[in-house]
């Protein structure tokens, strides 16, 4: 990341931290180019004081403004001809110098039509796998081998020299340390910068809209947000009840991607919440994706592309209502399978098989010590098998989202997939 991510659990909410349309507004300050058509699309009166009833929403617009106000998100057009590797770095970064630039704001500012940038994120693998050398340039650097590294920088060079190909280059400037770095190396066929503020406004606007007309309550459970990217998830206040001891509460969650070609994607997971007496215990599964006939695997619940108009995703949110109460459905149906554990000390074995083979990246460095946990334990009823998962999550760190969400997923699959 470039700038530090900033993150924040709630437990419930208050009423003042709703938020007003014109708070909601500013998420677009920042991209002005898609202001308009939006206001007319939701039908917004720019002068209503209105309250638009999510809960926490107050603090994750504040902490989005926060980071617009620290940094400067700039987007050019260049051919590859016009890109030249200055520098290997470690830690898969690079330093690149951007010749012949053409944007005429940024020239204003830089004072030139050349630039020095670093590369973030994967940006240094993108550029140089356009020439498939990003492999043997990292071996050339780990050895020292530097005459090596200027016999590479040579060949792009002449190899650029005729190169017209156009690209977009995706680039932000810091303000503290007064640096541009390179985010992302991305197509000029039609791409749509919709942001993370964009996500966040429509999602917003939505799911306002879902509280009024259904009278379900909404709020803001958790958000992590940097530079370039968001994940968000929004809290339905209703139970739904699986059977006597076992209730269900359905999470919405938002990812957006900046640095990204692929999709902001909509997705769910699900609190359960298993009753002993006056005893709860609450444990979160994540669903692959909903589940459709068409599809013989799950897919996200909703997605776009960073490509196409404002109108088309538009009309794919408003189908956001509909689509929650689908898999709400789907999954209080499929939750049902919970009921008939027989033997959950068996379900545990399960769970700690399915983890002691994982190979996810992100997972490895939580896999023994959450085995452990898992094998430490027995458990002779549902109540105890509840309280020994929930305390798995523990171990995870707060702001780690893949990992954490992988042992969601797994615990869906285990629980419910029985696979």
């Amino acid at each position: 990341m470039i700038l530090e991510r900033k993150f924040k659990k709630f437990n419930g909410f208050k009423t003042d931290s709703y938020i007003t349309t014109n708070q909601l507004l500013t998420l677009l300050d920042v991209q002005e180019e898609f202001k308009d058509e939006l206001i007319n699309l939701f039908k917004i009166d720019v002068d209503d004081l209105n309250v638009i009833p999510i809960g926490n929403a107050k603090s994750l617009i504040k902490s989005i403004v926060n980071l617009d106000s620290k940094c400067e998100k700039i987007d050019i057009d260049i051919e590859m001809k016009d890109l030249y590797l200055l520098k290997m770095l470690e830690a898969e970064k690079a330093i690149f110098e951007i010749f012949s630039i053409k944007d005429k704001q940024l020239i204003k500012k830089i004072q030139s039509d050349r630039l020095e940038v670093e590369t973030r994120y994967s940006s240094k693998l993108e550029l140089l796998d356009y020439y498939d050398l990003n492999k043997f340039a990292n071996y050339c650097r780990d050895r020292r081998y530097f005459d090596l590294i200027e016999q590479i920088k040579d060949y792009l060079r002449v190899k650029n020299s005729n190169n017209r190909d156009k690209k977009k280059l995706r680039l932000i400037y810091n303000n503290s340390d007064r640096k541009y770095y390179l985010r992302a190396l991305t197509s000029t066929n039609g791409y749509k910068n919709f942001g993370i503020n964009f996500s966040v406004f429509i999602a917003l606007k939505a799911l306002g809209e879902y509280v009024e007309n259904t009278k379900n309550e909404i709020s803001i459970s958790y958000f992590s947000v940097d530079d370039s990217k968001l994940y968000v998830t929004f809290a339905l206040s209703n139970k739904i009840q699986v059977k006597k001891d076992l209730d269900l509460m359905f999470e919405l969650i938002l990812e957006n991607d900046e640095i990204k070609r692929n999709a902001v994607s909509f997705n769910g997971m699900f609190k359960l919440i298993y009753s002993d007496g006056e005893k709860e215990s609450e444990l979160f599964i994540k669903p692959r994706g909903v589940k459709k006939d068409k599809v013989n695997h799950p897919i996200d619940l909703l997605t776009y592309q960073h490509r196409g108009n404002v109108g088309n995703v538009f009309e794919k949110i408003k189908e956001l209502p509909k689509l929650i109460d689908f898999f709400i459905e789907q999954v209080s149906k499929d939750a049902k399978k919970i009921a008939k554990i027989n033997s959950p000390d068996e379900v545990r074995k399960f769970i700690s098989g399915k983890i002691k083979y994982s190979k996810k990246e992100e997972f490895k460095k939580y896999r023994d010590k959450v085995f452990n946990k898992l094998m430490n334990i027995s458990t002779n009823n549902t109540f105890k098998l509840f309280e020994l998962l929930r305390n798995v999550e523990d171990l995870f760190e707060h702001d780690d989202i893949i990992a954490r969400d992988y042992w969601r997923t797994k615990l869906y699959e285990s629980l419910i997939e029985r696979k």
